[in-house]
């Protein structure tokens, strides 16, 4: 009885981002739609130990997939949401990172949070996002799988964890699930 009551003041949210995608390697892609590579299939698993009630999932095909996937094979209903798209890299889109004028490139580096890339985003709209999103997830105090891309789990993981929030940097390895478990009673 005691073990009950303890799981049940707990939930958990997982972080998932796609598997791997069929592109030349040095391509710029954010909400381009790019297929997934053979075998992603292989991708489709989550612990025993996180039961999942619920999965939100962005649009494009590389998650909605492993998303339509998961839910088949566990039961468990999803919903996309924009907010977890990928970077909207704009007039990057599909281009080789060598042929973007590197001018561009040092100067979003510089500053990718207010630095707007050309018809796409500035870091801070993304972290916008995706911050609404996730205080929208967490306050339903469930077991919630996100599937996503590696700008918004790279910042979603940030914001879970109290760290300073960068946009550049280590990007989360595909179609791996990081867990965190949240306590019912914090109402941060």
């Amino acid at each position: 009885m005691i073990d009950s009551v303890i799981i049940e003041d707990y939930f958990q949210i997982g972080l998932m981002r796609h598997p791997p995608v069929q592109i030349p390697v040095g391509l710029c892609y954010g909400h381009s739609d790019i297929p997934l590579c053979d075998g992603w299939e292989q991708y489709v698993s989550i612990s025993e130990n996180f039961k999942v009630k619920f999965i939100y999932t962005s649009p494009l095909s590389r998650c909605l997939k492993l998303a339509q996937t998961i839910s088949r094979h566990y039961h468990i209903p999803y919903q996309t949401d924009e907010r977890l798209k990928e970077l909207n890299f704009g007039q990057w889109e599909g281009k080789k990172w060598d042929e973007i004028p590197k001018k561009l490139i040092d100067d979003w580096a510089q500053n990718p949070w207010t630095w707007q890339i050309p018809d796409g985003e500035s870091g801070q709209l993304l972290l916008n996002r995706v911050t609404e999103i996730w205080l929208e997830i967490k306050k339903q105090q469930q077991n919630i799988l996100i599937i996503s891309h590696g700008g918004p789990l790279r910042l979603l993981r940030q914001i879970v964890l109290g760290k300073s929030i960068e946009l550049l940097g280590p990007l989360p390895d595909f179609a791996q699930v990081e867990l965190f478990c949240f306590s019912k009673h914090d109402l941060r």
